[in-house]
């Protein structure tokens, strides 16, 4: 396949990606407080409040900080580049890929991208001044992953560009 396509980086994806983590997040953190700390009169306008609050804030500060190191994914004629938020962009050649897929669903969706550890040195490191790519190591495979809620694609888009380039989710070395 030949062109570059590249998912860039929306500020209204990411900003609703966040507000529905930060709302899980402080649900999930009101109900645990109210199982351990449970009154039998309840404060629901306290709680109410807590949840708005933290959603609101969750999603502004996460916007505010991904201004800095947007992310992006691009597909070009020989390889892939991830680039998460706040981190350094790999570039994978497509030869060195064993296998790639989606996985969860919105707002925690991921792109992972494997490589065998014999051809990590094929991997290339842009450096934009954030942290290192999210990677992990599981027996002879590295796993390069990077959060795609945030991207102007959705993960069916990202998916089917995957089995465009020949890099379908069943991909074996």
């Amino acid at each position: 396949m030949t062109g570059d396509v590249m998912f860039g980086w929306s500020p209204w994806r990411h900003w609703a990606a966040a507000t529905a983590t930060g709302f899980l997040a402080a649900v999930a953190a009101w109900t645990a407080m109210s199982l351990l700390l449970w009154e039998p009169g309840g404060r629901l306008v306290a709680n109410a409040v807590f949840v708005t609050v933290y959603t609101i804030g969750f999603a502004t500060f996460s916007l505010l900080f991904a201004r800095a190191r947007p992310a992006w994914l691009r597909f070009g004629d020989d390889w892939i580049d991830l680039a998460a938020e706040g981190r350094d962009a790999a570039v994978v050649p497509y030869p060195a890929v064993t296998g790639a897929r989606v996985r969860w669903v919105w707002p925690v969706a991921m792109l992972d991208v494997t490589v065998a550890a014999a051809d990590e040195s094929q991997v290339l490191r842009l450096h934009r001044g954030g942290r290192r790519p999210l990677r992990k190591y599981k027996a002879d495979q590295l796993r390069f992953s990077m959060p795609i809620a945030g991207l102007t694609a959705s993960p069916a888009d990202i998916r089917a560009e995957l089995h465009r380039r020949g890099l379908g989710e069943q991909r074996s070395g």
